[in-house]
């Protein structure tokens, strides 16, 4: 390896150059004349101090260039590990950017949902309390009733029960949208987040994407401004988890979201079918009031007609008792008179004799007849009192049919439906109902054919009996 310091021959250049100079151990010149070998050895060695000081520059300068190159050939390799880096650091950059636009178009989504199904669920309140309104209404209209007509039947149940379903139904949807309204402020609160993260990301992109444009001139003045001096640097996976953990947050509101709606549509659902099924079943019971209280109707109309009929029969016979008993009123008298004109005979003339007993028997069969045709009167005229206080009770039963049936007429309409043979306009299941309420119609209208006739036999026997005792009663007389 050369040495810079000495020649080949290993003789000590500064050394030389001294002596070549003239300055020995003495510092002066010597005043003789040297020798040929002296001369000649001096040239020579000139000639290898030249040779090793070109050496030297030689090698200096080759190491220059291999210097160079390698800085050259570093710097080359540092700005592509720079550049790659940040193309890296852009795509990923993008990626999340992507990523959290995606995150961020699936809130919006599930945000208009919620929104959408908080607008469905006010449409079904304002829809509900109306019926909870008309329910109401049906119930006030009912309390109006007659006394007599005020019964725990099936409409009042259907109503009472249809109250507290609606009533249960509109506390499920006030509910429902107070937990809309956490979970859309619950979107709103993540969207933010995520939208905070989306606009750093596109800054950063930004900024990054004008690192990579520097060029070896230098960058803008207006990059180097943005920078911030008091930024806490993170590590690449924080920082990548950092989005990742908005993002994954995002995924789960949504599924909390969707299925809070999912729950929400199917309670809604059930408290539909509920409700539609409670309209249906409460439009039968009131079409079934209305014909069971006609028919009752019809049967006190009739009745009242047969207890009329009946009046009038008896106050014929009242009158038929009346003229008998005048047309007895005479015999009578004159069996009378006869038995005390006899009387004015002579106590010899004064015998027990058949004219006697005849006269006797005549005046007591007249008695008895007289007595019986009295009793019968009185009879007649008791059973025409108890006759109008039937009728009378009949009619105010009849009164109070006509206005329960008014009643019951005014709050099946209470729903807009144009008369009592369409169906309900406000429950698109009481549709069925009007096929299934001919059937039951007919039914109704048997039973209360038979609950007539019944009537009827019962009032006939009572009858049969009262005269069978009057009979007895006479004959003990």
């Amino acid at each position: 390896m050369t040495n810079f310091g000495h020649t080949g021959h290993g003789i000590n250049i500064a050394n030389y150059r001294l002596l070549a100079n003239g300055q020995g151990a003495q510092g002066k010149k010597s005043p003789h004349y040297r020798s040929p070998n002296d001369w000649k050895h001096e040239t020579r060695t000139h000639v290898g101090l030249g040779g090793t000081t070109n050496l030297a520059s030689a090698s200096l300068r080759h190491a220059s260039d291999s210097l160079q190159a390698a800085a050259a050939e570093q710097e080359y390799a540092d700005l592509n590990d720079v550049e790659t880096a940040l193309r890296q650091k852009i795509a990923q950059t993008e990626s999340l950017k992507n990523a959290l636009e995606s995150a961020v178009y699936d809130l919006g989504v599930e945000f208009d949902a919620c929104t959408a199904l908080r607008g469905s669920l006010e449409e079904r309140m304002n829809t509900v309390q109306s019926k909870l309104d008309l329910n109401k209404s049906r119930l006030q209209v009912r309390d109006k009733r007659p006394n007599r007509e005020r019964t725990m039947d099936d409409v009042e149940k259907q109503l009472l029960n249809q109250q507290q379903l609606i009533s249960a139904f509109v506390e499920k949807v006030n509910r429902a949208i107070l937990h809309l309204d956490k979970e859309m402020g619950n979107i709103d609160a993540c969207r933010a987040r995520l939208m905070a993260d989306l606009k750093d990301k596109a800054n950063a992109v930004e900024v990054d994407t004008g690192v990579l444009a520097i060029g070896p001139e230098g960058g803008s003045e207006e990059l180097a401004l943005r920078r911030k001096q008091n930024s806490i640097l993170k590590t690449p996976q924080t920082w990548a988890r950092s989005s990742t953990d908005n993002i994954n947050s995002a995924r789960h509101q949504i599924a909390d979201s969707t299925r809070l709606r999912k729950a929400i549509r199917h309670i809604i659902y059930n408290s539909r079918q509920a409700e539609h099924e409670t309209a249906r079943m409460l439009n039968t019971s009131m079409m079934a009031k209305l014909g069971s209280t006609s028919y009752l109707k019809e049967d006190l109309d009739r009745q009242l007609a047969e207890v009329r009929e009946e009046q009038h029969k008896a106050e014929h016979q009242r009158r038929k008792l009346a003229a008998a008993l005048e047309a007895k009123r005479g015999p009578l008298m004159q069996s009378k008179e006869r038995y005390e004109m006899r009387k004015a005979r002579p106590d010899r003339e004064a015998v027990q004799d058949d004219v006697e007993r005849a006269l006797a028997r005549e005046i007591a069969h007249l008695h008895a007849v007289t007595a019986q045709i009295n009793h019968k009167a009185n009879a007649i005229d008791k059973e025409l009192e108890n006759l109008e206080i039937a009728a009378a009770t009949i009619e105010d039963n009849i009164r109070d049919k006509e206005d329960a049936l008014a009643s019951d007429r005014k709050m099946v309409l209470l729903d807009g439906r144009s008369g009592l043979n369409t169906p309900p306009p406000s429950s698109i299941a009481s549709y069925p109902s009007t096929q299934l309420s001919a059937a039951k119609t007919q039914t109704l209208r048997r039973i209360g054919d038979l609950e007539g006739e019944l009537s009827s036999a019962k009032r006939e026997r009572e009858m049969l009996e009262n005269s069978i005792m009057q009979l007895k009663s006479t004959l003990r007389v």
